[in-house]
């Protein structure tokens, strides 16, 4: 006869082939909690874990914690924090790109239930709709915040592992002189003036399209990025040359009072209005200027990815992706160009808003032509010290090479 289970013991039972625990928690309130192993000695371990949590006073039962009140708590945070990526839909309410895929697949789970697993099988259908992996990378970063905020504010007693996948190597684009003037020819009028922007002073691209006629100052030569409204809140100045500042000239001219903003577009009502986005122009110029490409979209295995259907009699309609160059190339060109013209690295950080000097380094990418000109320079430098060695009567070129090598 088997032997009645002492009460306060809990026990341990078989669902199908995973062992399950049940114990009672500080409210006298039934738990059942699935082990999500074949293994008794595991469920037991367990269970002995949440018997001691219950008679320590600290047991939580976190089966009603939700994906979306995670969700909740993530986005809170945001807004607390006053998170300048945090952005707002046409209802108002909270909305980011990473969160928003996090949506299409996790929402309807408790967390209990999301695991290493889970996540697993979210990273491949992201990989099968033909996005990076640094792009899946940063949904997976805000569902581990997410889990964070919950064990920090005590809702989870603790997280799953999250797996992360191996991401490309960091951008290498930026414009060369003629690459600028080329899609500078080819874009709408009022796109020309946040290109040259971009090009001339390596403003973020929010930076750009939100800076006002209060912040140019023609008369300092300057532009007067205010403290708070940067991405890292630094305040900044940053030079106007003088091909800028024709351009600048010729804006200010054709601005109406009512529109504070440098960068600006005319509605269809003919009113001058801040410019909100342009990313579709930009695609179609790159595109003329020869510098992108539009591509049909294919997942990993090749097949095509369609958009999504947007009424019962809409026809499937293959994505098309974009390769090429993007305006953030024109801050690492500005980086690049700052190094150039001689202006100390420092100063150049200062005005690029890079706060470390690791980031800096990221952004001043070198080109064959820098490799080039080092090479000439170099040959110039040890002509040099040959002619000051031997005066008027050079060597041949035999004695320079034993010379410099």
């Amino acid at each position: 006869m088997q032997n009645k289970r002492v009460r306060g013991e809990g026990r341990i039972f078989l669902r199908g082939n995973v062992v399950w625990i049940q114990y009672y928690d500080v409210r006298g309130q039934q738990v059942r909690e699935s082990s999500h192993s074949t293994d008794e000695k595991k469920a037991a371990k367990l269970l002995r874990k949440r018997l001691g949590e219950v008679g320590a006073g600290v047991h939580r039962d976190t089966r009603r914690v939700t994906y979306e009140s995670l969700r909740e708590s993530f986005y809170s945070d945001y807004e607390i924090n006053a998170r300048k990526s945090l952005r707002r839909d046409k209802e108002g309410k909270p909305y980011l790109d990473k969160v928003a895929r996090l949506d299409a697949f996790f929402s309807g789970y408790r967390a209990c239930d999301i695991d290493a697993d889970l996540i697993r099988r979210f990273t491949k259908d992201q990989q099968g709709r033909g996005l990076a992996n640094g792009t899946i990378n940063r949904s997976i970063s805000g569902l581990r915040r997410m889990f964070n905020l919950a064990l920090e504010d005590g809702t989870l007693r603790e997280i799953p592992h999250f797996p992360m996948l191996k991401e490309a190597t960091p951008r290498q684009g930026f414009f060369e002189r003629e690459q600028y003037e080329a899609l500078s020819g080819v874009l709408a009028d009022y796109l020309r003036l946040p290109l040259a922007l971009g090009y001339y002073t390596g403003m973020r691209l929010g930076e750009v399209l939100s800076l006002e006629w209060s912040q140019v100052d023609f008369m300092a030569g300057c532009i007067n990025l205010r403290a708070g409204e940067t991405k890292n809140d630094d305040a900044r100045e940053i030079p106007i040359v003088p091909a800028l500042r024709v351009l600048l000239k010729e804006q200010f001219a054709k601005r109406e009072a009512e529109c504070r903003y440098v960068c600006f577009r005319v509605d269809r009502s003919g009113r001058s209005v801040k410019i909100e986005s342009f990313r579709k122009s930009w695609y179609s110029a790159c595109v003329k200027a020869g510098l992108g490409e539009l591509a049909p979209a294919v997942d990993s295995s090749g097949e095509p990815v369609y958009a999504p259907l947007r009424g019962p009699r809409s026809k499937a309609k293959q994505m098309v992706t974009y390769k090429g160059m993007i305006f953030h190339d024109l801050r690492r060109t500005a980086v690049r160009n700052l190094v150039a013209a001689g202006v100390p690295e420092k100063v150049a950080q200062t005005i690029t808003g890079h706060r470390t000097r690791s980031t800096f380094d990221r952004y001043h990418i070198v080109s064959n032509r820098d490799v080039l000109d080092a090479g000439k320079k170099l040959t110039d430098f040890h002509s040099q010290k040959v002619r000051g060695q031997f005066g008027d009567n050079l060597p041949k070129a035999e004695e320079v090479s034993a010379l410099t090598n």
